[in-house]
């Protein structure tokens, strides 16, 4: 078996000199240790680190389009992703990356029933964070509230480790709901940075809720910024359907690397 030069590790939480301290499993990572251990270089770098990088490997046919217009050349890009947590990223092209937590920021209601389950977050978890909302345990969270929300008991198949996907199958208002509050945060992404060269949506739930995302709420969402609505009308937003974003990124930080060490 061939032994790898060298390897780059894209990691789910904030990297620091080279060392990551995982966000949702009691894990240290750590490069330097695993370059000792294993005989060549090892460089962790963050998840939506790598996902940036690997936005601007995709193609056409590795896209689906949700509203606005042409992605301006050389402008901010905006990457966000919904799966077994939330992650988010900007890239400034053509390759760098400014990684962020943003998806532990704390979540912000604008409605009364939003309001009401921002309350019931906080009183469970202690916060409510834009991750606890938009996430695979976020789906469950927006289901478990709907019904006592409604004064009915949630049902037991919540408490299951597949419950994020039987939600998506069976709960077709919260799915609705869970893209509403997608298209809140997308365009708040947007917001941010001015991500006039595109939003795009990665991970894992937003290819399987496709048709939901197109129905209209998510955009409307996303552009309903008050004053400042109208200067991110035009941003388009784009689903990944690629399955292995991650990995282009994470072979794009390694080759770039490879080369500054050659150079």
């Amino acid at each position: 078996m061939c032994r790898p030069d060298a390897a780059c590790i894209a990691i789910a939480g904030p990297v620091t000199q080279n060392r990551c301290i995982t966000t949702n499993l009691p894990w240290v990572v750590d490069g330097a240790a695993l370059t000792a251990r294993f005989g060549f270089p090892v460089t962790l770098v963050n998840d939506f680190y790598a996902a940036a990088l690997g936005v601007s490997r995709l193609t056409p046919s590795d896209l689906v389009q949700i509203g606005g217009g042409v992605a301006e050349a050389d402008a901010p890009v905006a990457v966000i992703g919904a799966g077994t947590g939330l992650g988010e990223a900007l890239l400034l092209p053509p390759d760098r990356v400014v990684p962020g937590e943003g998806g532990h920021a704390d979540f912000g209601p604008t409605t009364p029933r939003e309001l009401r389950f921002a309350a019931w977050l906080t009183a469970r978890e202690g916060r409510a964070s834009w991750e606890l909302v938009l996430s695979g345990p976020g789906l469950v969270n927006l289901a478990r509230f709907s019904f006592e929300d409604h004064g009915e008991p949630a049902p037991a198949w919540l408490d299951e480790a597949a419950a994020p996907a039987r939600v998506s199958r069976e709960l077709p208002a919260v799915v609705e709901w869970f893209a509403e509050l997608y298209g809140s945060e997308a365009g708040n992404a947007a917001l941010r940075s001015l991500a006039r060269g595109g939003v795009y949506l990665c991970g894992g739930i937003a290819p399987t809720i496709l048709p939901t995302l197109r129905n209209g709420s998510f955009r409307a969402r996303f552009e309903a910024k008050g004053k400042l609505g109208s200067a991110i009308a035009g941003v388009p937003v784009f689903v990944v359907t690629h399955p292995a974003l991650g990995l282009l990124g994470a072979e794009a930080e390694l080759r770039r690397r490879v080369v500054l060490r050659a150079g």
